[in-house]
């Protein structure tokens, strides 16, 4: 079964690789802190050691000799363990409008990437490039907005039906859109700042000396959790960690049943599809863990801080990695579907968040259209990179909404991962189940504004409050 877990690794292989994508983060960490290129653009240093992982890996200069497959592995791991770290933070109880309409505002933009990614395919596959595997516009959405671990995850399970090189599509649609989220994001925030759209900061050159660096100096330094387990009988982070690690054992253990379920009902054609939703389950039974260690009182035992600072080290290593996995040859395969999608998709993200910040929310529009735009390029660190310059201290709730938002998201759009493995899984990979495909992402397009609509919170004129408007 061609699914990530069945990779044959060499330790030594995997504590290198872990070496080395160590050093590239320092090495991204002091080139932010010393290059000005990386300060004005605000690039994060995980994307930096990604491309320096390119450039020294064994495509290029041959150096740390890591291979893209191992890299790819790496990614779909740390997708799940991210979710875990997020899942067992204690989050909000209610949801208010706010998060609610990020939720929305991000799940319709899923769809208009969609759309857009398959219209180009099917374009191209009844014109220049009949040979073109048609789901390669459907890794759009899945590497700009919903970021690598997906991309990769979701375009390899599809390598089983033709899609020749799918992970590293996948991987590839992501390293572009992290490019959009800041090449583009930064002069936007940019001219925003200069023509009075922004709130709070009115000079581009406001931008404190330790965001531009990345490192904190003269500055006061910020606490990164508190302690829950006595450090004399154990490492509190390494409780934590081991929460994070049983969870995922679990996550294993229940996605092994369910698949041998599947192949004694007869559905081991499905079962590619359950492995790679590994981290939805993982999601799921971390809520579930969560909740009942809430009911038992022993919720203390959990810090937020610190499982946070575990999903951003996880997320550290998932971007580098999934961009140091990139292969050369599948983007000259790919290299027109992929320029053509990627300069519609964004351009099609740009228009229809510009147009739809002013009609969901009442205030801080600019803001919340940089960082729905950031993220909705690269993943949910850009977006917060791009507010953080407009907001430096998350005075406005956009930083807020923008976190929580992505939770409503997971769940508005669950039923979009269904609907995008419809043409591989149920129709073949036929031109006719893409065509369906297509038909379900405008519905649920239309299902979604329709009943945001009746909720009073969209509206067809833009609000006059937003500062853009004044």
């Amino acid at each position: 079964m061609n699914i990530p877990w069945n990779l044959d690794v060499n330790l030594k292989d995997v504590v290198l690789d872990f070496a080395w994508l160590s050093l590239l983060l320092i090495g991204g960490a002091v080139l932010r802190r010393y290059v000005r290129f990386f300060q004005r653009y605000l690039i994060p240093n995980n994307i930096i050691a990604g491309f320096l992982g390119l450039l020294l890996g064994a495509q290029l200069l041959d150096i740390t000799g890591m291979a893209p497959e191992r890299l790819g592995l790496y990614v779909y791991h740390l997708l799940a363990l991210v979710f875990i770290a997020v899942g067992l933070r204690q989050e909000k109880s209610a949801w208010g409008s706010g998060p609610v309409s990020m939720g929305l505002s991000f799940v319709t933009t899923y769809l208009i990437q969609g759309a857009a990614g398959l219209l180009i395919a099917l374009g191209l596959v009844y014109t220049v490039m009949p040979d073109l595997f048609v789901g390669i516009g459907l890794l759009l959405p899945l590497g700009f907005g919903m970021g690598p671990g997906l991309a990769y995850t979701m375009g390899h399970s599809w390598e089983a039906y033709g899609f020749s090189g799918g992970g590293a599509v996948g991987l590839t649609f992501a390293a572009i859109g992290f490019l959009m989220a800041y090449f583009i994001g930064i002069p936007l925030v940019n001219r925003g700042i200069r023509r009075g759209y922004t709130t709070l900061i009115s000079d581009p050159d406001a931008i404190s000396d330790a965001v531009r660096k990345g490192v904190y100096k003269n500055t006061p330094l910020r606490s990164a959790g508190n302690l829950t387990i006595a450090s004399e009988a154990m490492e509190p982070m390494a409780f934590q960690v081991g929460l994070i690690g049983s969870l995922y054992l679990a996550t294993y253990g229940i996605t092994y049943g369910l698949d041998r379920l599947m192949i004694s009902g007869g559905l081991e054609n499905f079962t590619a599809t359950l492995w790679s939703f590994h981290f939805i389950l993982a999601a799921v039974i971390t809520m579930v863990f969560r909740k009942l260690v809430d009911m038992t009182g022993r919720g203390y035992l959990i810090d937020r801080g610190l499982m946070t600072r575990a999903a951003g080290v996880f997320m550290d290593y998932l971007v580098a990695g999934s961009i140091a996995a990139i292969t050369f040859q599948v983007v000259w395969d790919y290299w027109q579907p992929i320029v053509m999608m990627a300069l519609v998709g964004t351009l099609s993200t740009y228009a229809w968040v510009r147009w739809l910040m002013p009609r969901a929310f009442v205030d801080y529009h600019f803001e919340r259209f940089i960082a729905v735009f950031g993220q909705m390029t690269g993943t949910i660190n850009s977006g917060l990179v791009l507010v953080r310059v407009t907001d430096p201290e998350f005075e406005t709730p956009v930083a807020q909404d923008l976190v929580y938002g992505s939770g409503v998201a997971l769940l508005i759009g669950f039923p979009l991962l269904l609907v995008l493995n419809l043409p591989m899984n149920i129709f073949g990979n036929t031109l006719i189940g893409y065509w369906i495909t297509l038909g379900l992402l405008l519905l649920y397009f239309v299902v979604l504004f329709i009943a945001w609509r009746l909720t009073g919170t969209l509206r067809m004129k833009a609000d006059p409050l937003g500062r853009e408007n004044r």
